[in-house]
């Protein structure tokens, strides 16, 4: 017996998923073998290095969006090569416009007063 959802198997006479509560089934469904993990992904932004995708990589996933760094650098061999093409910023095509939105608003924001690094005046001895 399996559950159709998290896809567990259970011994023969169990007849609910524990942790999803759904009734079991006798046979699991195929999955889609042509459903590909980064089919549905864009490039949201291109960057001439990866440290700099990887910055506006961290502010989307502070809020909360996947996402992942491509680049045509022979895994980090060749740093070169990403030159030709770039380091691209890839997102999932659903999250689109919520992640321009979030560069607009970066690029738009004020920019904070430094503060002062000044301890005070020094005394003279």
């Amino acid at each position: 017996m399996f559950c159709p959802k998290c896809r567990s198997e259970y011994v023969d006479g169990v007849l609910e998923c524990q942790d999803c509560q759904v009734a079991l089934v006798a046979e699991l469904p195929e999955e889609a073998e042509d459903d590909y993990e980064y089919e549905h992904f864009v490039s949201v932004k291109t960057y001439l290095t990866r440290v700099e995708a990887e910055l506006d990589q961290s502010v989307l996933a502070a809020n909360g969006i996947e996402s992942f760094v491509a680049s045509d650098d022979a895994g980090g061999v060749r740093p070169e090569l990403a030159f030709f093409r770039g380091v691209k910023l890839m997102i999932h095509a659903k999250d689109l416009e919520r992640v321009e939105q979030i560069f607009d608003d970066l690029k738009n924001a004020p920019e904070e007063p430094e503060e002062d690094d000044e301890v005070g005046p020094v005394a003279e001895g």
